[in-house]
């Protein structure tokens, strides 16, 4: 219909409250489909009578956290490097072999 200028759609909050930044992260395993996250993110958000977030913006949020979380220590070929270019002690080698990457330094 022309010249009709009501607007149809969802309502979508611009920025995220902190307390559905930590459900995100609470929410999503790395394992889930975007998607998924996105529909248990939002049904927490109606539950506690906060504004839905848009699809995209999720989407980009989980991008980044499970960059976040695969990244946040060095691998174990750096820690190789690093011991074999005399950077780390023997001992920090082995440590940093056996620890979890998010306990690697």
């Amino acid at each position: 219909m022309r010249g009709d200028t009501r607007i149809v759609g969802t309502v979508a909050a611009a920025r995220m409250p902190q307390e559905l930044l930590d459900a995100l992260e609470r929410i999503d395993d790395g394992r889930l489909p975007i998607a998924e996250v996105a529909r248990r993110l939002n049904a927490e958000a109606d539950a506690r009578g906060r504004t839905r977030t848009s699809y995209e913006r999720i989407r980009q949020l989980v991008h980044s956290t499970r960059e976040l979380r695969t990244h946040s220590g060095p691998s174990r070929a750096r820690v190789l490097l690093e011991g074999g270019a005399g950077l780390r002690t023997l001992g920090s080698v082995k440590d940093a072999m056996v620890a979890p990457r998010s306990e690697r330094r």
